[in-house]
C-alpha cells in the first residue's frame, strides 16, 4: 500500500509536490505510489495513524509568508504520535484562472486559500481590477473547483495550473515569484532511527523551556557548545496552561542539522536539553530530499 495522504482535493499544491517528489528520487520512483486527498489535517492525520495512507505530506513553512503554524501545531499535538520522515521543498507559481469568455477586467472575486492570498498580495493588486473581493477557501484546488462548478459572472482562483487542467480554466496570469519555496514535511506513523547521513538528515524538537533566567541560552548551548547547527528557533504560545493568573507558556520549534540516532554528540545534545525543558517533544530527523537532485 503506497499511497500519500495530502489535505484538498485533486490539483492541490500539495499533490503537485508528492507527484514531483515520487518522481525524481530513487527512493520513491523505483515503486508506484498514487495519491489521496483529505477535507481536512485533520482526516489526514488520522488516516496516517490509522495506516490507511502510508504517509502523508504537510506544507510547514514558506518563503514568503514564514510558518503554516496552524499546520505545525496541530501536528505537534497529534496522539498517537506522527513523525517526520523526510523533508522536500519546492517552488510554486501561482496562477489566476476562470471559466472560458472570462477576463482580467471582468472578475470582481478572487478565490484561494489564506496563505496563497497573503503570498500573493501585491500581484493580485496590481493585476486585478480595483475593488475586487478575496474570498478564502480551505485549500487552491477546491477553489478552482468551485469556480468551475459557479455560474456567476466574475469569479476566479487563484491555484496551481494543475488545477486549471483539471477544471478546464481559463489561464488569465501568473505570479511565478522565483523565491515563493515551500517546504514540506513527509509524516508516517514509525519515525527513521537513523536516517541516511548522505542525505544531509535533519531533526526537529518542541521544547517546553523552564522558565528560568537564561533558559534559552542553555537549551541553545546545548547545540552550540557541540558544533551542531540550528537552522530555525521560533517560539509560540501554547494554550495548554494559559490564564489570566499564569504567566503565559511557549512552545519553541528547534530544527538542527543531523540526527541522534547517527551522532553521538547530537544524542548528547538531545540528553542535555531535559535538564532545561519541562517538555522535550522529538519530532523526527528525517532525510532531506533537494529538488532538482538525484541521490
Amino acid at each position: 500500500m503506497n499511497t500519500i495522504g495530502f489535505h484538498g482535493v485533486n490539483g492541490a499544491y500539495a499533490e503537485d509536490a508528492i507527484l514531483e517528489l515520487t518522481s525524481s528520487h530513487p527512493s520513491f520512483s523505483q515503486h508506484s505510489f498514487s495519491t489521496e486527498g483529505f477535507d481536512t489535517l485533520a482526516e489526514l492525520f488520522a488516516n496516517v495513524q490509522r495506516g490507511t495512507v502510508r504517509h502523508g505530506l504537510i506544507p510547514i513553512e514558506n518563503s514568503l509568508s514564514g510558518t503554516l503554524h496552524s499546520v505545525l501545531e496541530l501536528f505537534a499535538e497529534q496522539e498517537p504520535r506522527l513523525w517526520v520522515v523526510g523533508e522536500y521543498t519546492c517552488s510554486e507559481s501561482h496562477y489566476i484562472m476562470a471559466r472560458s469568455g472570462t477576463e482580467l477586467k471582468d472578475i470582481v472575486e478572487i478565490q484561494s486559500h489564506p496563505a496563497i492570498l497573503e503570498q500573493c498580495q501585491d500581484f493580485l493588486d496590481a493585476t486585478l481590477p480595483e475593488g475586487y473581493r478575496a474570498v478564502l477557501s480551505s485549500n487552491t484546488a477546491s477553489a478552482a473547483e468551485e469556480v468551475a462548478r459557479s455560474n456567476e459572472p466574475g469569479i476566479a482562483a487563484l491555484a496551481g495550473k494543475r488545477a486549471a487542467q483539471l477544471h478546464n480554466l481559463t489561464i488569465l496570469g501568473s505570479d511565478s515569484t522565483p523565491n515563493n519555496i515551500t517546504r514540506y514535511w513527509l509524516i508516517a506513523r514509525h519515525p527513521i532511527l537513523q536516517p541516511d547521513r548522505n542525505m544531509s538528515p535533519k531533526s526537529s524538537f518542541a521544547l517546553v523551556m523552564k522558565n528560568q533566567v537564561g533558559a534559552l541560552h542553555r537549551v541553545c548551548s546545548c547545540f552550540a557548545l557541540r558544533d551542531i547547527n540550528i537552522t530555525k528557533l521560533e517560539s509560540r504560545p501554547s494554550s495548554r496552561t494559559i490564564t489570566l493568573a499564569t504567566p503565559w507558556e511557549y512552545v519553541t520549534y528547534i530544527d538542527i542539522e543531523g540526527a541522534p540516532g547517527n551522532e553521538e554528540n547530537i544524542k548528547r545534545a538531545v540528553d542535555n536539553l531535559l535538564e532545561f525543558t519541562q517538555k522535550c517533544t522529538h519530532l523526527g530527523s528525517y532525510p532531506r530530499y533537494l529538488h532538482g537532485v538525484r541521490r
